[in-house]
């Protein structure tokens, strides 16, 4: 008998003690870190310039890339017509522009990277100050990062996800210059060429990782 008592005291002492459980649990929240700094009204207008830019690179390898098929092609078809000397030199000619092209590639990631990481770190930075003090303020004991992919997150409850609030903190603490530029109407097209950094639409993100472009295809 007094064993069964001390068993309902105990349950009901765990039943007591159930609200605050679950008050601790609900103080673990997760966000998508790399959205929020995405979706933000600047990191749109950054991930629209970097995207623009890895369009304007991924047009020119491409464009490499199609003339030395065409050379390669030339080569082939011309295997019975083209003298000796003059498959060496089409051959001579591919293998340049392979190397170039590689060349090429090489210094646009190294670009787009840079790019990437000047366009979106100040925003990832201030992002990451707002989230400390949000996390402070709130009373979270953890802020899981789902767009980390060694998170290994299997379910989150859209209750503790709290990466649509950080993006309404990050556009309020955006500076009021900033804000006047991106509504500002766009420019009318000047007769001379731009000389400046083409403009972009995606992602970072995470700071750290930098978007490739195009890799060349084999001769």
């Amino acid at each position: 008998m007094i064993r069964l008592k001390a068993a309902i005291v105990t349950s009901l002492s765990l039943l007591m003690f159930t609200p605050a459980l679950r008050a601790q649990l609900s103080t673990v929240v997760v966000v998508d870190f790399e959205r929020a700094v995405v979706e933000s009204k600047e990191g749109k207008k950054s991930s629209a310039k970097f995207n623009a830019a890895l369009q304007a690179k991924q047009a020119e390898i491409e464009k490499k890339q199609k003339d030395i098929e065409d050379s390669q092609k030339k080569l082939q078809n011309g295997d019975r017509t083209l003298s000796d000397a003059a498959k060496a030199n089409l051959q001579k000619d591919i293998e340049r522009k392979t190397t170039e092209l590689q060349r090429v590639n090489e210094d646009a990631q190294k670009e787009l990277q840079v790019m990437r990481e000047e366009l979106l770190r100040p925003i990832a930075d201030r992002a990451t100050q707002i989230l400390n003090a949000l996390a402070a303020a709130e009373g979270y004991t953890l802020v899981i990062d789902s767009s980390d992919q060694n998170s290994n997150i299997v379910f989150v409850n859209k209750r503790n996800d709290i990466t649509e609030e950080l993006v309404k903190r990050i556009d309020a603490s955006t500076p009021a210059d900033t804000k006047t530029e991106t509504t500002k109407p766009a420019a009318a097209p000047s007769s001379t060429p731009a000389t400046g950094r083409p403009a972009t639409t995606t992602p970072p993100p995470r700071p750290a990782t930098p978007p490739s472009t195009t890799a060349p295809k084999n001769p």
